[in-house]
């Protein structure tokens, strides 16, 4: 195997493993707010392995999921269940966290530096253009443009029912 596909079968074990225990801590977990913050981290993991699937065909639906999932709807699910249940937020301190985030943030910067040092940039730059990107979104990824908008479209219903109650 090559360099490049034993990264890629490390990142997707990685991601893997952290999809795995973030679905595992929303499920155990008693506070819902906190289930909330692990589920960012569940659909930010869920979208790198559909990325590392095959980077030129699925990067674009990725980068749709952790837009939709991460940034609305997690989002707006932590910030409604702090504002309408009253739910405490309490800090606990763990004393070994910082130093496992520390670790695991050096090994994934130089495993983005070793992954990244191979790559040789395109020598030639295409120009864009809004038509182009729009005519690529609806030949060749229509079916999650539609998943993404229905998605959204639900997200804003929860929205307006939310801010109508009592």
């Amino acid at each position: 195997m090559s360099l490049t596909n034993d990264f890629i079968i490390g990142y997707f074990t990685f991601f893997a493993a952290l999809s795995i225990a973030s679905a595992l801590y929303i499920t155990r977990q008693k506070n819902v707010f906190y289930s909330a913050v692990a589920l960012a981290f569940l659909g930010i993991s869920i979208a790198a392995m559909i990325a590392l699937i095959n980077t030129s065909s699925y990067a674009f639906y990725a980068a749709f999921h952790i837009l939709l999932y991460v940034g609305a709807t997690v989002v707006f699910l932590a910030i409604s269940l702090v504002m309408f249940r009253g739910i405490n937020v309490k800090e606990v301190q763990i004393p070994w966290a910082p130093l496992i985030a520390f670790v695991a943030g050096m090994l994934i910067f130089i495993d983005l530096i070793l992954s990244f040092s191979s790559i040789t940039p395109p020598p030639v730059v295409a120009s864009f253009s809004l038509k182009t990107l729009a005519d690529d979104i609806l030949q060749n990824y229509w079916f999650p443009t539609i998943i993404i908008i229905i998605a959204l479209l639900t997200t804003m219903i929860e929205a307006i029912t939310l801010a109508r109650r009592d």
